[in-house]
């Protein structure tokens, strides 16, 4: 493992049991195809907190990232203490989706994604915020640094191996 690019000191402990159980699935979901957790294990996780439903969200999301982003976003391993920028990013963007600030999530995901990518993973976000409000799971609103666009790196393909991932 590298050491982690986030200029923030946010660690996952620090986080709400709400962003908590988020990033765990999101990065659980970002690495599918490893052993554990397998995503039998990540719905089971996601139902017992009432938001299973959430599961096929956060899969649409993932798949955009996948299919149409532009620039890279660092996702840790699921047990990484360490909370990239990237994620405390995405975590900002889930907060403004449940407070209905749409502006603000069309915004950060535009930094990453094409605006059809933007427009295609706006119902999955939305989607899967309104779960977790439903279930009382909300995330907070924790200002996060205006993103810097001169650190982007127009990217056509990952390699394996890639720091965006650990």
């Amino acid at each position: 493992m590298h050491q982690s690019t986030s200029s923030g000191s946010l660690e996952l402990p620090a986080l709400s049991a709400a962003e908590r159980l988020f990033i765990w699935g999101f990065r659980a979901k970002a690495r599918s195809g490893g052993a554990v957790p397998t995503a039998a294990d990540i719905q089971e996780v996601y139902d017992h907190f009432r938001v299973g439903d959430a599961v096929l969200s956060l899969e649409s999301i993932i798949e955009i990232f996948a299919c149409t982003a532009h620039t890279a976003i660092e996702v840790h391993c699921p047990t990484c203490p360490r909370i990239s920028d990237s994620e405390q990013g995405i975590l900002h963007t889930i907060a403004a989706a449940q407070q209905d600030r749409i502006d603000i999530v069309r915004e950060r995901f535009e930094s990453w994604l094409p605006p059809v990518g933007a427009d295609w993973a706006l119902a999955p976000v939305r989607g899967l915020a309104a779960i977790f409000r439903v279930a009382g799971l909300i995330l907070p609103d924790r200002q996060v640094r205006s993103f810097d666009r001169d650190r982007t790196m127009a990217m056509k393909s990952w390699l394996v191996g890639s720091p965006t991932l650990h």
